[in-house]
């Protein structure tokens, strides 16, 4: 009897264990595992390989055998990516893809493996390379330097939108705010890193990013924003106002990631955070999509119909909303018309689609900014040369992932064999 009673002590305790909440520590940790398992992709390797071979073409160090003796592929490719002539880049042929798409598969394991920020910065690259004289040794930034500059360019190429989604939360994940000086580039990438991984589902990684960022803006309310009153077309605002504003839709987000958590306590502080954006867009007089939306969110919390169906009305007008949204927010109009009593809150409005409406707002925002325009004017050297080069990866991207398939290669075996037995025999050899 007595092993029966241990037995049955054993398997409660393990059952309360097991389902025992998670402290916000350990929650956090599990999504920070799940962020670098989220870059073993196949749409981030070949964008590695490329940056590995634009940043090591110019390396003054020796780095590791396994290196040396994929030295002379990555240099090639580099030299490719890299074109001179603005007006005309070089453009790759099947065969060059191909060839890259070998060369990628024998590199694929060092890819994995390799941390490009062992490399000289895009800057030093670009200097050497575009530079108006290679025969002076041109110093490399170094130490602590080297980890601002570096932390920069990722944080630029974050923000790139035609380089993916994926490529720019990789981009992110190797942004470090704390290397950066108190300036508005901080707040922005603060606020950057939280909206990319709630875009990933990481909930607590965007939270405490965001936590973070709001309690240094609150400490830093004099800066000055001349950027995210661009990013964000808040042109009319003055300094003041668009921290009331950067302020607002940093409480927005992370009101967005703890609606998504799973805890009683977190929808209680998500409904706070809401409280917070919503006073802080009235005070600027800020009307779009996500004001609309959470307004409506708040009223059908506190069982306000008329004012939901007001601010639903409104949102159902917006260009940004597919025809199939438009009619899913006919729906819930239709249905608080028809409710009389009890909770508002149904299907046709919920959580998600609240914040698929906040995404698809950000997105546009970010994809409408001039970003090649504003380096210049920021006296960025070589912009032009920079930006040919991100297009040049682009395509290398695109191409290489579409070699990575099986129908994929189908698909241009096909192509090559029409253009003649010789190409496609090449093509053939280059594969094998």
């Amino acid at each position: 009897m007595k092993k029966i009673i241990t037995i049955l002590f054993l398997i409660s305790l393990f059952i309360s264990c097991s389902t025992k909440e998670k402290t916000d520590e350990e929650l956090l940790k599990l999504d920070k595992i799940a962020l670098t398992k989220s870059l073993d992709s196949y749409k981030v390797f070949p964008y590695k390989f490329a940056k590995i071979a634009i940043r090591s073409s110019f390396t003054r160090d020796t780095h590791s055998e396994e290196f040396q003796s994929f030295k002379s592929t990555l240099n090639k490719l580099s030299g490719k990516l890299m074109s001179h002539n603005v007006s005309e880049p070089q453009k790759l042929s099947f065969l060059d893809y191909l060839s890259i798409y070998r060369d990628y598969k024998k590199m694929e394991e060092f890819v994995m493996k390799t941390d490009e920020d062992q490399f000289p910065t895009i800057s030093d690259i670009v200097k050497v390379a575009y530079g108006d004289s290679t025969k002076e040794k041109v110093p490399y930034y170094e130490g602590e330097s080297k980890k601002i500059v570096q932390s920069l360019e990722h944080t630029v190429l974050s923000v790139i939108p035609v380089l993916g989604k994926e490529i720019a939360l990789y981009e992110c994940s190797k942004t470090n705010p704390d290397y950066l000086p108190d300036s508005e580039i901080k707040t922005l990438l603060h606020y950057l890193r939280g909206f990319l991984f709630f875009e990933k589902g990481l909930y607590y990684l965007s939270e405490d990013e965001i936590t973070r960022n709001i309690t240094w803006l609150e400490k830093n309310k004099g800066i000055d924003l001349p950027y995210t009153r661009e990013v964000f077309q808040w042109g009319n605002l003055n300094n003041e106002q668009t921290h009331t504003g950067i302020h607002g839709l940093n409480y927005l987000f992370r009101g967005f990631d703890r609606l998504m958590m799973k805890r009683k306590i977190d929808e209680e502080r998500a409904l706070q955070d809401f409280e917070v954006f919503i006073k802080d867009a009235n005070e600027i007089g800020l009307q779009n999509e996500i004001t609309w939306s959470i307004e409506t969110y708040l009223y059908l919390k506190n069982e306000k119909k008329e004012k939901a169906i007001a601010s639903l009305t409104k949102l159902k007008r917006s260009s940004l909303l597919s025809s199939k949204e438009k009619s899913k927010i006919e729906e819930s109009i239709k249905y608080l018309k028809e409710r009389e009593t009890g909770s508002l809150l149904n299907g046709a409005y919920d959580k998600y689609f609240l914040a698929k409406i906040a995404t698809k707002y950000m997105f546009s925002m970010l994809a409408e900014v001039e970003w090649k325009k504003m380096l210049k004017e920021q006296n960025v050297p070589h912009v032009d040369e920079m930006f040919v080069m991100v297009d040049n990866v682009k395509h290398l991207m695109s191409n290489i992932n579409l070699y990575m398939t099986k129908d994929g290669l189908k698909e241009v075996g096909e192509d090559l064999k029409n253009k003649g037995k010789g190409l496609f025999d090449k093509a053939k050899g280059l594969i094998e």
